[in-house]
């Protein structure tokens, strides 16, 4: 074949205004040239430029090199970009080498669509690695212990006077925890107190001395249910709440901007809430001690005929000494304070995104109720250990 022969080999004939491309065979390598408009709104098929590439490349060739040539002031855009793309990447399937002349921003968006192709491949991580083990124990340990020790810290800076912590914030807080919780504890509570009447009834009335009643619910309420009841709707409720809202000022960078203008988040976001919660528990419990007493004093009086001075009496003597109130009280204050710290704990230490947030939100709430029937059984037996009964 004459070299003007080769030289004269096209694909098919350049159309000004339209994608085409000519082929120039010689010994040595394969030069494509790209011609004519490569734009999207250009006239011109870009199947028979496909065509017209393929009847060339189905051929029997000499040469195992192919050059591809774009001129600096050829019209293009991404249906060039893409056509390469696919065309270098059949070349290289049939096994031909090939060599780019491309303009510098052409250059640049085939490598760049190269390396998102083919990632470099990241070393494999062993499937259980005990250094990693180790250190995940030893951020979940130490992490709370670092919360904790900060919160000590800040509440001694009360002493002191000397914290950032604002009364109104804390007045806002016990608002918050104790007078907006009412409705919901008032149902639960008498609910509790209904319940165990009913229950209690039923063996009750098989020796006949159903009006223990009196001294089951009373018993019941001031000593476990009560301060137990309130816990688990405080966790779900309030420590929910607390999780969602220092969560949230972290996700849209808060907490960072009261760094830097050095206010501490400790002492100015956690402390206000977690001392509402340690004041206001022990509140809601006492009242909900006192509705689910009447929750019992309901069927007492309307189902088993009792009458009220009757059951208030017997009610009176269930409770032998103060301790009696008093160990459900003490509880309660230990259940706000692990609601409080877990809540605010969770809420600072969530992550970046939304999902993080409602994960550290769902946390807070199961730890919190874990903790608090960890910590209610413990009582129990320390009392126990004590004899306090």
């Amino acid at each position: 074949m004459s070299d003007n022969e080769n030289r004269g080999m096209n694909s098919r004939q350049e159309q000004v205004g339209s994608p085409c491309l000519r082929f120039e065979l010689n010994s040595n390598e394969v030069i494509c040239h790209f011609l004519g408009d490569w734009r999207v709104t250009s006239e011109g098929c870009m199947e028979s430029v496909a065509l017209d590439w393929k009847s060339f490349f189905d051929k029997t060739l000499e040469t195992q090199k192919v050059v591809l040539k774009v001129k600096q002031n050829l019209l293009w855009d991404s249906r060039l970009v893409n056509f390469l793309i696919l065309r270098r990447k059949q070349l290289r399937t049939l096994g031909f080498m090939i060599e780019d002349r491309f303009p510098d921003k052409l250059s640049q968006l085939i490598s760049l669509h190269s390396t998102k192709a083919s990632p470099s491949r990241l070393p494999r991580r062993p499937f259980f690695s005990f250094s990693t083990f180790l250190s995940e124990i030893s951020t979940s340990v130490s992490r709370p212990l670092n919360f904790l020790g900060a919160w000590l810290i800040s509440l001694l800076s009360i002493a002191a006077l000397k914290t950032q912590m604002r009364m109104g914030d804390f007045i806002q807080a016990c608002r918050h925890c104790g007078a907006s919780a009412l409705p919901i504890v008032t149902l639960i509570s008498f609910l509790t107190g209904l319940t165990m009447a009913f229950v209690g009834s039923v063996q009750l009335e098989k020796f006949n001395a159903k009006i223990y009643i009196a001294d089951l619910v009373c018993l019941a309420m001031v000593r476990e249910m009560g301060a137990l009841m309130v816990g688990i709707i405080m966790a779900g409720r309030t420590g929910a709440s607390f999780a969602a809202e220092l969560g949230n000022m972290k996700l849209n960078e808060e907490l960072d901007a009261l760094r830097t203008f050095g206010i501490r988040p400790m002492e100015f976001l956690v402390l206000p809430r977690t001392l509402a919660l340690l004041v206001m528990t022990p509140m809601l419990v006492i009242y909900a001690d006192i509705v689910g007493i009447l929750g019992g004093l309901t069927v007492g009086v309307q189902v088993m005929d009792f009458s009220v001075s009757h059951y208030i009496e017997q009610t009176q003597s269930a409770v032998v000494g103060i301790w009696e109130v008093y160990s459900g009280l003490l509880k309660s204050l230990f259940f706000g304070l692990i609601i409080g710290l877990v809540g605010c704990y969770k809420g600072l230490h969530s992550g970046h995104n939304s999902t993080a947030l409602g994960k550290s939100v769902t946390s807070a709430v199961v730890m919190s109720i874990t903790l608090i029937v960890i910590a209610d059984a413990l009582f129990e037996v320390i009392f126990n250990a004590l004899e306090l009964r």
